[in-house]
């Protein structure tokens, strides 16, 4: 045995020393173990006594070795461990202690199972996972990291048992449910004991392969899932059947198809006088029909088809029927009715919002036909959009009006001014206040020269160049019906991006007679002008202002014989019949409208929108 030179105390003071503390009794049951912090102190006391024994009595006795647990120690599997060891015989503790020998697993000095460990009272702390007789060598040091004066080599052994065998119970039991077939059941139960058990689910008394979890999980339940299902829940100890749970499978449903239109009501022209009859054909059972103009539910119009005896110019308007039944709603396509009443109609207002990027521009244009002077008012708002709910608008918009074929501006407008001619302008010819005398929108009235067909275009620019935003560009016109000279022509060139940044012109139609207008928006039919980074694929809808119905749409113009002859007849370019330009031919009554031009899939790029006038 080797020696320490730290004062050693007899035997005999050391059995005194435990008869005296008896916090140093051994304990021989794993429920007697103490906390650490309480070994801890225990250890730290024995020692001090020890210490002190020793100072009076150093002539004989050699180190020892004291456990709150004597050894061998027997400790049960999954069981919390703390056992606390100190050396006596010495006049100072150890500082630290080298590890060796078999450690049972799961149990750690200080989170060690080997080498050196800088403590000067040592703990053997955990829960262990494996039965069995391990032997711990252990050596005590005078100092930190193995080094001064050295114990004698100890020995302890610790014994590993089984836990006790308890048998199952269960905690909770699987719950008898019913839904409908198709759905995902779980049966569930909880269960504890020693060793911890297993399970085995069964159908009607039959063992479900496989079937060996806490919760058992069906999914896409059918007729044939139905029936009682219970777990058995077994250990060495014991076995135990839960109650029966019974599932209960519903067929889904069988519900009548929704409503699906399969011809939709046309639009007519009509003379007055003429019986007008609208028809949409559903499939379906236990139907209901609606019918509507202009939005409104018509009183009485609940059949399959609706009549108008002998159709008034105040009969014109959009017809829709929306169909229903148990299962759900179906609106039809929108008809347009018009009347040839004989009165004169024109285009009064023409409009257009746009998004002016950084150093480019929003350029409307149009065309007068006649042969005399047009009063026209034309006005790039900015700012003003604002009180209208509009975000991001152009601040400070400067507008050019240019004819046709030249590149010199015959009117020029940075901010309007407020002056009253302009204000009673607007207020002549329908437009609304500008928000205040000193806003930055622009405006001019203007007399233009018609001498057959006269063309002018819009230019609005920022008046920061780097700056961009939301403008309207909107041309009026202040002579009556009969003036010899009408707007027959506008387009808007301008960037079509998304949300706000949409191209929306839109126009006007004024008088008691109904317009036929063709409506284009262009992208790809650009490119042999030249024109860089185009919409690549344009859609159009035209929307009645006010509304929330469209009442025509188009995607690509499919190169059609009436709309090519259209075409023909407007002086418009021609496109590739097969290209995804979009164009329609619609005869409207008077009213306002807006055409929403946007790019298939969030698409952008610029885009030309074209309205032209086929009446004579």
């Amino acid at each position: 045995m080797n020696r320490l030179r730290w004062l050693p105390f007899s035997s005999a003071w050391l059995l005194l020393l435990l008869q005296r503390t008896p916090v140093l009794r051994v304990a021989t049951q794993a429920t007697e173990l103490v906390a650490p912090s309480r070994v801890v102190a225990l250890l730290q006391t024995a020692f001090a006594s020890a210490v002190g024994l020793g100072a009076v009595h150093s002539l004989a006795g050699a180190t020892q070795l004291i456990a709150t647990t004597a050894s061998p120690a027997t400790v049960t599997v999954g069981a919390n461990v703390q056992i606390g060891m100190v050396i006596t015989g010495a006049q100072t503790a150890a500082s630290s202690w080298t590890v060796s020998g078999s450690v049972p697993p799961g149990l750690s000095f200080s989170g060690k199972t080997s080498g050196t460990v800088n403590v000067s009272n040592l703990i053997l702390s955990g829960a262990p996972t494996a039965t069995g007789s391990y032997r711990i060598s252990l050596v005590a040091w005078q100092k930190t990291n193995a080094s001064g004066d050295k114990s004698s080599t100890f020995t302890y052994t610790v014994n590993v048992v089984a836990a006790a065998a308890i048998g199952p119970t269960f905690t909770s039991q699987p719950v008898s449910q019913t839904v409908t077939a198709g759905t995902t059941v779980t049966f569930s139960t909880g269960a504890s004991g020693t060793p911890a058990p297993t399970f085995q689910w069964r159908k009607d008394g039959a063992n479900l392969p496989g079937a060996t979890n806490a919760s058992l999980v069906l999914t896409n339940v059918q007729a044939a899932h139905a029936g009682s299902y219970l777990v058995v829940v077994s250990n060495s100890a014991g076995i135990i059947t839960s109650n029966a749970a019974t599932l209960t499978v519903d067929a889904i449903p069988v519900t009548a198809p929704g409503p699906s239109l399969t011809a939709q009501p046309q639009s007519q022209y009509v003379a007055p006088g003429t019986a007008v009859t609208f028809a949409a054909t559903a499939t379906g059972t236990g139907l209901s029909y609606q019918w509507k103009k202009d939005g409104t539910a018509l009183a009485g119009a609940t059949s399959a088809t609706y009549r108008l005896a002998a159709a008034t110019a105040a009969d014109m308007g959009f017809y829709a029927v929306t169909v229903t039944n148990a299962t759900g709603t179906v609106d039809s396509d929108v008809a347009t009715l018009t009347v040839n009443t004989g009165g004169r109609s024109r285009l009064v207002n023409v409009s257009t919002r746009g998004f002016v990027p950084p150093g480019g521009a929003l350029t409307p244009g149009f065309v007068l036909q006649g042969n005399a002077p047009k009063s026209v008012v034309i006005r790039a708002i900015g700012p003003t959009l604002g009180a209208f709910g509009v975000g991001g608008t152009l601040a400070d918009p400067v507008m050019d009006v240019i004819p046709l074929g030249t590149s010199v501006a015959i009117a020029t407008n940075d901010n309007w001014g407020g002056t009253p001619t302009l204000q009673t302008a607007f207020s002549r010819v329908g437009a609304f206040p500008l928000a205040t005398a000193s806003s930055a929108d622009s405006s001019v009235e203007l007399a233009l020269n018609a001498l057959g067909a006269s063309g002018y275009t819009v230019r609005i620019v920022s008046k920061n160049p780097t700056a961009s935003g939301i403008a309207l560009a909107e041309v009026y016109d202040e002579d009556a019906l009969t003036s010899p000279v009408r707007l027959v022509n506008v387009s808007t060139s301008g960037f079509v991006g998304t949300g706000e940044q949409a191209l929306v012109p839109g126009f006007v139609i004024g008088g008691t007679g109904p317009k036929l207008l063709l409506i284009r928006a262009v992208g790809p039919g650009l490119e042999p002008f030249g024109v860089p980074d185009v919409l690549n694929d344009p859609q159009l809808s035209l929307v009645p202002l006010g509304r929330d119905f469209q009442v025509a749409a188009n995607d690509n113009w499919g190169g059609g014989a009436t709309l090519t002859s259209a075409f023909a007849q407007a002086g418009a370019f021609s496109l590739p019949a097969g290209g995804k330009d979009a164009a329609v031919l619609v005869r409207l009554p008077p009213g306002g409208y807006t055409v929403i031009v946007s790019g298939i899939a969030s698409g952008t790029g610029t885009a030309l929108v074209e309205i032209y006038d086929l009446d004579p």
